[in-house]
This record gives structure tokens, C-alpha cells and sequence, in this order.
């Protein structure tokens, strides 16, 4: 795919249910999204989480983690791009990186740049074995490999 049919893709999201575009094994650089011409917002999720989440008791993090972000969501009409989401595969926060993105989608239009790969209809993030290793082949979105 190449950065016109992105285009279109972020063209056609108000129209989708989950306005939610993975960005897989990609090539693209931050800086060509942000040349679209279009409104968007790039948000480190890993600073934005470690900030907020240092204040309160680890076992509360599952709690305030979809809050956190959310707050960060203040224009409808932006496309927030996600950037560095790796803090999501922490089993600490037990969190569901995928349904979360899918549950903010449907009122925001949201880019993530996967950190993993996307291979045989799967998200993949890190190697099998390691604690993080997140596997998803049922989700909503466009999948788009730049």
C-alpha cells in the first residue's frame, strides 16, 4: 500500500464504525503522516502512561488506563496517531491493547503504528515465550502495511 491509499482510507473513516487504522510493518515515518495535510495528533502512549500511571498504586492501573487516554481525545474531527503503544503489552496493566484502541475508535479516528507485525490475519507483538507476546486475530479496523 502506498501513503495515497492511506489517504483514502483516513478520507472514508468518519463512515466507519471503528474509525481505527493499524499501521503494520511499516516503512513510513511519522513525518510523512504528519505531511498529509490533514489534522493530526500524534501521541506518544508510552510517556503520556508512565506520566500519569506514577501517581497512582500499581493495582489500580487497570483502572485509569482507558481514562488517562481519553482525556487526551479534545477535537472530533483530529486523528490521533499513536505512537510507542509497547506500555500497553504490560501484563501489569491488564489491559487488551486491541479492544481498547476499538472502543476508543468508535468515537475518535485513530492511527496506531503497530509495533509488531501483522501476519496471516494476526497483530503480533513481541516473540513467543516472552511475557509481553500479545496475539490477536479477531479485531475491527483497517490494516494497512506501508
Amino acid at each position: 500500500m502506498s501513503m495515497s491509499n492511506l489517504t483514502v482510507e483516513i478520507q472514508q473513516m468518519d463512515n466507519w464504525w471503528h474509525k481505527l487504522i493499524f499501521i503494520c510493518n511499516r516503512e513510513v515515518s511519522l513525518e510523512q503522516l504528519v505531511n498529509l495535510n490533514i489534522s493530526i495528533e500524534v501521541l506518544n502512549l508510552n510517556l503520556i502512561l508512565s506520566e500519569e500511571l506514577s501517581i497512582i498504586p500499581k493495582i489500580k492501573y487497570p483502572i485509569y488506563v482507558e481514562e488517562i487516554i481519553q482525556k487526551r481525545f479534545d477535537n472530533r474531527d483530529n486523528i490521533y496517531v499513536f505512537q510507542h503503544i509497547d506500555i500497553l503489552f504490560d501484563p501489569i496493566l491488564q489491559t487488551h491493547p486491541i479492544r481498547l484502541f476499538e472502543n476508543m475508535s468508535k468515537q475518535n479516528k485513530l492511527i496506531i503504528l503497530w509495533p509488531g507485525i501483522y501476519k496471516d490475519g494476526k497483530l503480533i507483538y513481541a516473540e513467543s515465550g516472552h511475557p509481553e507476546h500479545f496475539i490477536c486475530s479477531e479485531f475491527e479496523g483497517e490494516i494497512m502495511t506501508i
